[in-house]
């Protein structure tokens, strides 16, 4: 079993992220690592390293750091590391996923919506890395994710049957439904389409694949499927 990482900030919905880990877990052994990122100054200060080398948390993020540790105290053969990131490229990433032996990364709504550029560039930089990403909802509560839709996209390199097998051993989940999109359809207009197929099948989890693209980092960005249906979608970079 892989270690999951969590890029956060602290926000409330880090507890959902944190009972998922362990919900995918599941008995085995596993680190569940909180990254925390922050930005590297132009010049250091003995001053500065001082401050941020014990950063000085608000009484909500204390709370939600002390809950993820309950949580994972309780959970069986799990442990909880919290790496405090200075600064953030795409080799510093590779390094953290490959030495901290990352198999899954998860991203909470606060994360992505976060607005200072440390944290957009992080976020681009993990949706541009080879890691499995499972972006969760907005009302995540850690419950098991049993039946999962794959979403194929026309032009993709992965069908069902190499999906499958990409997914077998490392997650839980059965794909009991297909929708095949064309490269034009727009997030927003997938809910009505989709939504008795999601409905009937009681599908709780969307499986999409992704491929690395060129950074930007616009402040407007293009709604996701995740955001558009406000269900989790696992996200397999086609490079795998």
């Amino acid at each position: 079993m892989k270690n999951i990482l969590i890029p956060t900030t602290l926000e409330a919905d880090t507890i959902g992220a944190v009972k998922t880990a362990a919900q995918h877990a599941s008995g085995h052994n596993c680190a569940v690592v909180l990254m925390l990122v922050c930005d590297v100054p132009d010049t250091y200060s003995a001053g500065y390293l001082l401050q941020k080398i014990k950063p000085a948390y608000t009484t909500a993020q204390s709370d939600v750091l002390t809950r993820c540790k309950q949580l994972i105290k309780a959970t069986p053969n799990c442990v909880l590391q919290v790496h405090l990131q200075y600064g953030m490229s795409a080799p510093l990433l590779k390094n953290i996923i490959e030495h901290k032996a990352i198999g899954l990364t998860l991203l909470t709504p606060s994360y992505k919506q976060e607005k200072e550029k440390i944290y957009r560039y992080c976020t681009a930089l993990l949706l541009n890395s080879k890691c499995p990403i499972l972006h969760l909802g907005q009302n995540c509560t850690g419950q098991q994710l049993n039946k999962a839709m794959y979403l194929e996209q026309e032009k993709t390199t992965i069908g069902l049957p190499q999906l499958q097998r990409l997914l077998k051993g490392r997650f839980s989940f059965t794909i009991v439904s297909r929708a095949t999109l064309a490269e034009e359809h727009n997030p927003e207009d997938l809910a009505p389409l989709l939504a008795e197929t999601i409905f009937k099948n009681d599908i709780d989890l969307l499986v999409e694949t992704r491929k690395p693209e060129k950074l930007k980092l616009s402040k407007k960005s293009k709604m996701s499927v995740n955001e558009a249906l406000g269900m989790p979608v696992l996200s397999l970079c086609e490079t795998i």
